[in-house]
């Protein structure tokens, strides 16, 4: 299922600080330390949650890196964020014989045995062609392979993005059915620095418990 690691948050200090910059005259220093004053702005700007505002916009200055492994029901959902970037991910067309002949398991815990058994054999018949060594049955027997893989079938990506970007995923994942993986996801985004609180899910309503 989702699981999502080796997480870096970049420019909170700078993106608090920018809130400043509507107040102020001749040069700007959005290094320094933030005023007390402008933190409470920060978390009332932040977590705002009225509709069509944007005074939650400066949360897009914080940048955010991390991996995560999906798989075929989370990745089409949480790709209709265009705002969060995939860098690059884990490729069948490249690694398939790695994916079937290494000790690590590409499925999910929800795939079936006989759906497992039956990538196998398409994997296996894929071998036998390119054994044969005829172009176009090696191409049918990989595309038969590769548009019969499960949707439970996960592959490793590296993602960018940042707080207003994983706010709003927050917001409208929360309840989602597919509980497992969303609830991962976000369990994620709440482990990086203030995210709660300068996004607006500090209240109850918003703890995983509630889900």
């Amino acid at each position: 299922m989702v699981e999502v690691k080796n997480i870096e948050v970049y420019g909170l200090t700078r993106a608090v600080n920018a809130i400043s910059n509507s107040f102020n005259v001749g040069e700007i220093n959005t290094l320094k330390e933030p005023s007390d004053n402008i933190k409470k702005i920060a978390e009332k700007l932040g977590s705002n949650m009225a509709a069509h505002q944007s005074h939650d916009a400066w949360l897009k200055g914080i940048l955010v890196s991390f991996d995560m492994k999906g798989n075929g029901v989370f990745m089409p959902e949480f790709q209709r964020y265009h705002f969060a970037e995939l860098i690059m991910s884990q490729s069948t067309m490249h690694s398939m014989e790695k994916f079937m002949n290494s000790d690590y398991d590409p499925f999910t815990k929800y795939v079936s045995q006989a759906t497992r058994e039956e990538t196998i054999k398409n994997y296996k018949n894929w071998v036998a062609k390119k054994a044969e060594g005829n172009k176009d049955e090696i191409y049918k027997a990989f595309e038969i392979l590769v548009h019969n893989l499960p949707r439970g079938f996960e592959l490793w990506v590296t993602v960018s993005a940042n707080y207003l970007a994983l706010k709003t995923i927050v917001i409208q994942r929360f309840h989602h059915k597919n509980r497992e993986d969303w609830q991962n996801f976000v369990k994620a985004c709440y482990s990086m620095p203030e995210f709660r609180k300068l996004c607006g899910f500090d209240s109850p309503e918003w703890n995983l418990e509630n889900w």
